[in-house]
């Protein structure tokens, strides 16, 4: 079994939120409370509040230094449209599309359209023209899907998606082809920052080690991993950038490969 990591990328700069969304308003009563709660640590509310205040929200090049110094095959999803607290612009994407890829990382779409096929086709045009890349994959914000959204993807082009998921329960389910037609391949995602990672870090391993373990008993090929670059922020968010660390280690002391979405798909259709 090999592990496919990806990184979905929510925000750029402080300055796409201001008065543009409800994000930062969020982050200081959703922070607040969890302070009041106990859940979080003061100089660590201190430090996520602040993020409003900084240069940048992402995490990019911090990350990218991380994935490669461990072998990392990552796919980084970038938005094309606004939405849901995804606010930045295409332009501003753009140079770090560019950095990302000449690190030697895949990138894909991250959407937001996920039930109008005519925007959802403008998304990947529109990733097309500012990559000039002709194949690349898909992710939707916020893992939004219906039962129309990956044929609809595939109509418009995409080479593969990664959005099937559970809010439940850790999802283990094997890749397939969408439709014959097409043959886009879906990587149902197995493993989410947010959904793992809560207040115990102890045990946001365990539950992260008895699904990797279960899918190999499943005899899965692959292991999909979703980690947010913002959250690569050891004052800010130290739980989950702590977790993202220690699973990276953790598959490769247990001689876990990782493989690239677009080895996977070669290696499906061969």
């Amino acid at each position: 079994m090999k592990i496919l990591v990806s990184h979905d990328v929510d925000h750029l700069y402080p300055r796409d939120h201001y008065l543009r969304d409800l994000i930062f308003p969020k982050l200081v009563v959703r922070s607040a409370l969890q302070l009041l709660s106990g859940k979080l640590r003061f100089r660590t509310f201190l430090y996520r509040v602040g993020t409003m205040f900084g240069k940048r929200l992402n995490r990019i090049p911090e990350l990218v230094a991380f994935d490669k110094a461990h072998g990392v095959k990552a796919v980084y999803f970038f938005g094309m449209a606004n939405g849901k607290g995804m606010s930045y612009r295409q332009e501003d994407a753009k140079p770090w599309i560019e950095y990302v890829r000449g690190e030697g990382f895949d990138v894909g779409v991250h959407g937001i359209s996920y039930g109008d096929e005519s925007a959802m086709q403008k998304e990947h045009d529109d990733f097309a023209r500012l990559t000039g890349m002709k194949e690349f994959g898909i992710r939707e914000h916020y893992v939004r899907y219906d039962g129309e959204t990956f044929r609809k993807m595939a109509r418009v082009g995409y080479l593969f998606d990664s959005t099937e998921f559970s809010r439940e329960s850790i999802l283990l389910k094997p890749e397939y082809k969408v439709d014959a037609e097409s043959g886009m391949i879906e990587f149902p995602l197995a493993v989410m920052d947010g959904y793992v990672v809560k207040w115990d870090l102890q045990e946001a391993k365990d539950r992260t080690v008895a699904a990797l373990r279960k899918a190999e008993e499943m005899g899965l090929s692959y292991f999909t991993v979703l980690f947010h670059d913002y959250l690569y922020n050891e004052n800010a968010y130290p739980l989950e950038r702590g977790w993202y660390e220690w699973l990276i280690e953790y598959c490769q002391r247990e001689g876990y490969e990782f493989a690239t979405y677009r080895e996977a798909i070669k290696n499906y259709r061969s």
